[in-house]
C-alpha cells in the first residue's frame, strides 16, 4: 500500500511540475512578477511537498565526494575569473546589502532547492531508462528562461548565441544532474548548484567573457565532471578489477586532456589560434572555406615583420588575413601595407603593430565552411 501511495504522490508531483511549466511559458511576458514572486513561491511549496514525499520515497544521502564536487566548482570559478584578467571584468548586477541578500535567497536559492529536491524524488521513484530521459527533458524545460527566448527569437544571431551559450550548457548540466542523483545522492547536485549560485551572487564583479567562451566553459564543466564521476562510480562498483580501472583512468585522462587543449585552442588561450576564411582574396594561397592557423607574435616581432609575411589584423570588427607588400617607417614607428594575393590593389589602410593579431603559419582546407554558412544565415 505504501509503495502504491508513493507512486501516486510521485505522479502528482510530476503533474504539478508539468502544469507549472505550461503556466511559466504563458506568463513569461510578465517576467518581473513571475521571477520575483510567482516562481519563488511555487518552489517554496515544492520544497515542502518534496520533503513530505521523502517519507514515502527516501532521498538518497551520502557523504562521499563532497570535497571533490567543491574542488571542481573552485577550479571552474578560478578559471573563469582568471580569464577576466585577459577579457576584463564588469560590475555584478546583484546588490550586497542585507535586504538584497534576503531577496536574492528568496528569488534565486529557493527555486534551486525546490528544483533539486523534486528532481531527486522523481528520479528515485523512476529508475528505468525512458522515464529518466523524459524527466531530464522536463527539468531542462523548467529551467529555460522563456522571456529571454521570446525577446530574441526573431533575431537569428542573438538566438543562435543564446542557444550556444545558455541552452546547450543547460542541457549538458541537467544530464549530469540526473546522472549524479541516479548514481549517488542529490546532495552532490544541490551543494554544487548552491555554491555556484552563491559565488555569482556574492562576488561583486563578473568576468566579461564573450558568448562563445562563456558557453564553452559552461559546457565543458559538466562533461569533465561526468567523466570524473563515471570513472569513480565504475571503480566503486568493480574494485577488484585494477587493470580495468587503470585503462579507464588513462583513457578518461587522455580524453580530458584533448578536450581541454581543444577548447583552449578554440578560445585563443594558446599561442596558436584558428580563424575561418570568408573570401577568396588570398587565392591560391588559401581559399574561402579554409581555416588558417596563426601564431600570436611577441611585441618585438611586430616591429620587424618582413615583406611577404601574411598577417592577421582586425578592421571594423572583422579579421583580415593579407600579405605585407610594403613597410613604412617614420620616426621609429612602423606601419604595414597589405594586399590579398588575388586582389588588384593594395588595402587602403595602414596596419599598425598593435592591430596585428597573428602571423599565418598554415591552413586546413574546407573546415571553415560551417562558419561561412552561419555568417551567411545571420546576414540574410
Amino acid at each position: 500500500m505504501s509503495k502504491k501511495l508513493s507512486n501516486l504522490k510521485n505522479k502528482n508531483l510530476i503533474t504539478i511540475l508539468l502544469i507549472y511549466l505550461i503556466f511559466s511559458v504563458i506568463i513569461s511576458k510578465n517576467y518581473l512578477i513571475y521571477k520575483n514572486l510567482i516562481n519563488p513561491i511555487f518552489w517554496s511549496f515544492i520544497i515542502i511537498y518534496s520533503l513530505y514525499l521523502s517519507k514515502y520515497t527516501p532521498l538518497k544521502k551520502s557523504s562521499k565526494y563532497y570535497s571533490l564536487i567543491i574542488l571542481i566548482i573552485i577550479i571552474n570559478t578560478t578559471i573563469l575569473y582568471s580569464l577576466g584578467f585577459f577579457f576584463g571584468f564588469s560590475k555584478s548586477p546583484y546588490n550586497h546589502d542585507l535586504i538584497s541578500l534576503i531577496f536574492n535567497i528568496f528569488t534565486k536559492i529557493i527555486p534551486l532547492i525546490g528544483l533539486e529536491l523534486s528532481r531527486s524524488i522523481t528520479i528515485n521513484q523512476n529508475k528505468s531508462k525512458n522515464p529518466l530521459i523524459l524527466l531530464t527533458i522536463l527539468f531542462i524545460l523548467l529551467e529555460i528562461n522563456y522571456h529571454s527566448i521570446t525577446n530574441i527569437i526573431t533575431n537569428k544571431e542573438y538566438f543562435f548565441k543564446y542557444i550556444c551559450s545558455t541552452i546547450i550548457p543547460l542541457i549538458a548540466s541537467n544530464i549530469l544532474y540526473t546522472y549524479l542523483i541516479y548514481k549517488n545522492t542529490y546532495h552532490l547536485v544541490l551543494i554544487s548548484r548552491l555554491l555556484e549560485k552563491a559565488i555569482t551572487i556574492l562576488i561583486p564583479v563578473f568576468p566579461s567573457l564573450n558568448w562563445f567562451i562563456n558557453g564553452t566553459i559552461n559546457l565543458i564543466k559538466p562533461i569533465i565532471t561526468y567523466i570524473i564521476f563515471k570513472y569513480l562510480f565504475i571503480k566503486e562498483k568493480h574494485q577488484e578489477k585494477n587493470r580495468h580501472y587503470s585503462f579507464i583512468l588513462i583513457s578518461y585522462s587522455f580524453t580530458l586532456l584533448i578536450v581541454i587543449l581543444l577548447i583552449s585552442f578554440m578560445i585563443g588561450l594558446l599561442k596558436y589560434e584558428p580563424i575561418a576564411i570568408l573570401s577568396n582574396s588570398m587565392n591560391p594561397t588559401y581559399n574561402r572555406g579554409d581555416i588558417i592557423i596563426f601564431e600570436k607574435p611577441s611585441p618585438k616581432d611586430l616591429n620587424n615583420l618582413p615583406i611577404g609575411t601574411i598577417i592577421i589584423y582586425k578592421l571594423d570588427n572583422q579579421y583580415i588575413a593579407h600579405r605585407i607588400v610594403k613597410i613604412k617607417k617614420i620616426a621609429n614607428k612602423v606601419s604595414y601595407l597589405t594586399k590579398g594575393d588575388n586582389n588588384n590593389t593594395i588595402d587602403n589602410v595602414e596596419v599598425l603593430p598593435e592591430n596585428i593579431k597573428g602571423i599565418y603559419k598554415f591552413h586546413l582546407k574546407y573546415l571553415g565552411y560551417p562558419t561561412i554558412y552561419l555568417n551567411y544565415y545571420f546576414k540574410r
